[in-house]
C-alpha cells in the first residue's frame, strides 16, 4: 500500500498531478487575443494558491476548540487538515470575479480548471477505492500489556483506529497525549496501539516516563501489524469503519484537530 511519494503525502502529490494537468491544458487551450489580459496560467495558479488557503483557514476555524490547547499545530499542515467547500468557494469565485474582466482568456481559463478538479477527483477517488479494496484489519491475535490475547479484527461493530509506533520514534511519542484523550473522549471508538519491534519492558518504561494512561497497548515484537498492512513509517494511523473496512490512513504526527476530524467521519 503507497501512503506517500517518498516524505510527501498522496493527498498532495494528487494536488501537484492536478495542477500540472490545469498547467498543460492552460497552455493548449486559446482564447482570443489581448495584449494587457494575464496569461491563463497565472490566473489558475493564483486561484489553487487562495483556494488552498481557504482551505487549510476553513478548517481551522471549524477545530478552533482543539487548536486552542495547541495553536502551534495551526502550521502543522501535514495533519491533513483541509476543508475542501471553502477552497472550491474561494478559488472558483476569485476565479470568476477575475474573469469579468479578461472575456480573453475565460476558455483556456475555464478549461484548465474543469480539467484540474476532475483530475483530483478521479486520483482521489481512486486512491481511496484501491486502499480500501487492499487493506482490511488483519487477521492477528497480539498481547496486550497485561498479558491479554487481543484480536485486531474482533470490531464488535465499533469504528476502530489502529496506531502503528515505537517509543524511539519522535513524532510517536509527541501524538501519544492526543490520542490517550481521543480515546478517553470517544469510547464508542477502538483504539489500537501497537508498537512495532520493542519488548515489554522498553514498551512499560515509556508508557511510564510518559505518565500515559492508555487502553489496549500491543506488543507486537516482530512487527508482523506493519507488514500486514503494508505501513513502512511511523507513526501511522489507520482507521476502519464498524465493519473492520479502511477509511482513512495517516502518515506522520497527528494534531488533536486532524484527529479529531477523522474521527468525526467513523
Amino acid at each position: 500500500m503507497i501512503s506517500s511519494v517518498g516524505p510527501v503525502p498522496l493527498a498532495v502529490v494528487w494536488v501537484l498531478v492536478a495542477t500540472a494537468v490545469a498547467m498543460l491544458v492552460a497552455s493548449l487551450v486559446r482564447g482570443t487575443t489581448s495584449e494587457d489580459a494575464p496569461r491563463p496560467r497565472s490566473l489558475v495558479v493564483d486561484m489553487l494558491l487562495l483556494g488552498l488557503l481557504a482551505g487549510r483557514a476553513g478548517f481551522v476555524i471549524w477545530h478552533a476548540r482543539d487548536y486552542a490547547a495547541d495553536p502551534w499545530a495551526v502550521l502543522r499542515i501535514g495533519d491533513g487538515g483541509f476543508l475542501v467547500w471553502p477552497a472550491l468557494l474561494v478559488g472558483l469565485g476569485w476565479g470568476t470575479w477575475r474573469l469579468r474582466r479578461w472575456p480573453a482568456v475565460r476558455r483556456p481559463v475555464v478549461a484548465a480548471t474543469l480539467a484540474g478538479l476532475v483530475s483530483w477527483g478521479v486520483l482521489t477517488t481512486g486512491a481511496s477505492w484501491l486502499q480500501q479494496s487492499r487493506v482490511t484489519l488483519p487477521a492477528i491475535t497480539l498481547a496486550s500489556l497485561q498479558g491479554t490475547p487481543t484480536a485486531l479484527n474482533e470490531t464488535g461493530g465499533r469504528p476502530v483506529v489502529v496506531n502503528l509506533w515505537a517509543s524511539w520514534c519522535g513524532p510517536c511519542r509527541r501524538e501519544m497525549p492526543v490520542l490517550a484523550r481521543a480515546q478517553q473522549g470517544h469510547p464508542d471508538i477502538r483504539f489500537l496501539f501497537v508498537n512495532q519491534g520493542e519488548t515489554r519492558d522498553e514498551v512499560d518504561a515509556f508508557m511510564a516516563a510518559e505518565r500515559l494512561s492508555l487502553r489496549n497497548v500491543l506488543l507486537d515484537k516482530d512487527a508482523i501489524t506493519a507488514e500486514h498492512l503494508q505501513v513502512h513509517a511511523y507513526p501511522t494511523t489507520l482507521f476502519f469503519d464498524g465493519q473492520g473496512r479502511l477509511q482513512h490512513l495517516h502518515l506522520g504526527e497527528l494534531t488533536a484537530a486532524g484527529l479529531q476530524s477523522k474521527l468525526d467521519d467513523l
